[in-house]
């Protein structure tokens, strides 16, 4: 079986054939590695480096899901092609390449490991990550184009409200809720676009011929107009997307997913987000794997008696998405969802709140020890930056061994005097709280992935 690693930049690829795994890795990259002016294994994406790397009769290639946007095109072509194309996880990637000394920060290398981390797995799915079709598929498109309109968005919103201070200061810091047919009142009236499905209204008509800009003689200018006129086309844009995600969430093999999702609170963009991640259920064998998917696993850090969990793996945008829900539909009391899963969650957010609200000495004493934790690994780092540097080999040893005595008595009597501690001068007392708030926060939606979990199991 030949297998090719593809490690994809922005307008080519590297590639490195492998048909074995070989026996060491360093010495078999040193001795096949391209000179520095070989490029014969580096593909452009144009026809000709596409004609090159087809040329090589590869049954599979090897990919990354980093830089999904350059990688797409070269999957696209060689699944068109009849090649096989797989996916390989980044953090697997680099464990593999550097479990087996491979350089760091090379791109010859980082194929080689792809490639040789599919040969090791090839017949182990698990192993690998597997991206559906159909209308999982474009569900995940569209989500993300949407994200990318309301990210190009911002910036115009903002520059559209600078000019408003100066010409209809009024309007400037006004909100303006979205109409029956998507568009913003506001930025429709300063594109002075007309809007057949809305009842017509004169409110910002009568504002503005009372602004002091008016007065004094500031007109609204051209500028100003054309940027509210790019807001409107963007939210045009965005409606049409937000239809489009609408009808594919209407799919039939979606519709148990959505009643279960709307049990919970979750509205419809974040639904089409989780079931673009999580569908179908049944390829997840465990909580940890439905977590991690979701942003909200925890990965163990360890090191001799010292035990700690790190929450974080996983889709970040995802994370994001489920503290949103949380924030927006359990954190109020009259957002809750009036059914049992409402009431469970509700329950654990107000307890895991409680904690912190009515033990304010704990939330203080673990802000004191978090300050001292960072204190204690920022001497040891400066210690080892300019201190180990300067002392002989032989000596190491022993220094080291005193720095970590000294750590420990130091570690010891931070631990003691935090017992009856005040807030150290550096901590505020409203950020404190509000870190607190986010680890809520980040509590309950980790609780709730848990029992959705648990309903689309019991129900698929």
């Amino acid at each position: 079986m030949k297998i090719v690693g593809l490690d994809v930049c922005k307008d080519r690829v590297i590639a490195w054939e492998l048909q074995s795994i070989p026996k060491n890795f360093r010495s078999y990259f040193r001795d096949n590695r391209p000179a520095k002016d070989d490029n014969s294994m580096t593909f452009k994406a144009d026809a000709d480096g596409v004609g090159k790397l087809l040329a090589l009769k590869p049954d599979a290639v090897v990919l990354e899901p980093t830089g999904v946007h350059y990688s797409w095109i070269w999957s696209h072509i060689c699944e068109r092609e009849g090649i096989k194309v797989v996916w390989v996880g980044h953090q697997e990637a680099v464990h593999h390449r550097k479990q087996h000394k491979l350089p760091d920060k090379n791109d010859q290398a980082d194929a080689l490991a792809l490639a040789a981390y599919a040969l090791s797995h090839w017949d182990d799915d698990d192993f690998f990550l597997n991206f559906e079709s159909g209308n999982t598929a474009r569900l995940r498109i569209l989500w993300f184009q949407l994200q990318s309109i309301n990210r190009i968005q911002s910036p115009v919103i903002n520059r559209c409200r600078q000019q408003l201070a100066r010409e209809f200061p009024e309007a400037a810091l006004k909100g303006s809720k979205v109409s029956s047919d998507g568009q913003v009142p506001l930025w429709s009236w300063l594109a002075q676009k007309e809007r057949e499905t809305v009842r017509k209204t004169s409110y910002y008509d009568r504002l503005y011929d009372k602004s002091i800009g008016k007065t004094y003689g500031v007109e609204i200018s051209n500028f100003t107009r054309r940027l509210a006129g790019m807001l409107c086309d963007l939210r045009e844009w965005e409606n049409e997307i937000q239809s489009e995600i609408l009808e594919l969430l209407d799919a039939p093999e979606f519709v148990v997913y959505r009643k279960i999702m709307s049990r919970f609170g979750i509205g419809d963009r974040i639904q089409a987000l989780l079931i673009s991640q999580v569908y179908p259920i049944t390829k997840f064998e465990s909580l940890g794997r439905f977590k991690r998917r979701l942003g909200m696993a925890k990965d163990e850090f360890s090191s001799g008696d010292k035990e700690s969990m790190n929450t974080g793996a996983g889709s970040q945008l995802c994370r994001s998405q489920l503290y949103l829900w949380v924030l927006d539909s359990i954190a109020p009391v009259h957002a809750r969802p009036k059914n049992e899963i409402g009431q469970k969650l509700g329950e654990f957010y107000d307890r895991r709140k409680s904690q912190f609200q009515d033990n304010p000495e704990l939330w203080k004493k673990k802000a004191v020890q978090r300050l001292q934790s960072q204190a204690l690994n920022e001497f040891k780092k400066n210690l080892s930056q300019n201190l180990l540097p300067m002392i002989s080999k032989e000596m190491a040893p022993q220094i080291e061994a005193t720095i970590a005595l000294t750590m420990q008595t130091m570690q010891m009597t931070l631990a003691a005097s935090s017992l009856d501690s005040e807030l150290a001068p550096g901590v505020k007392e409203k950020e404190v709280k509000k870190g607190f708030g986010n680890l809520v926060i980040s509590q309950t939606a980790a609780y709730g992935c848990r029992l959705l979990f648990k309903e689309l199991k019991r129900s698929l």
